[in-house]
């Protein structure tokens, strides 16, 4: 029962990015470390607004 619902729980987080992926663009185009995770982060918190207030 541990590992099914371990499964469930990883297979709804991966539903939660995908559909993040595709309402956001999937790519980051920048090159540089910081500025990668400063795009992704963005995105991320761009979505979970548009999630509160769609």
């Amino acid at each position: 029962m541990n590992y099914l619902r371990e499964y469930f729980r990883r297979n709804a987080s991966e539903s939660g990015f995908s559909s993040g992926e595709r309402a956001m663009g999937g790519m980051i185009y920048q090159r540089r470390k910081d500025r990668k995770e400063t795009s992704g982060f963005c995105k991320g918190l761009i979505y979970n607004l548009m999630l509160l207030h769609g």
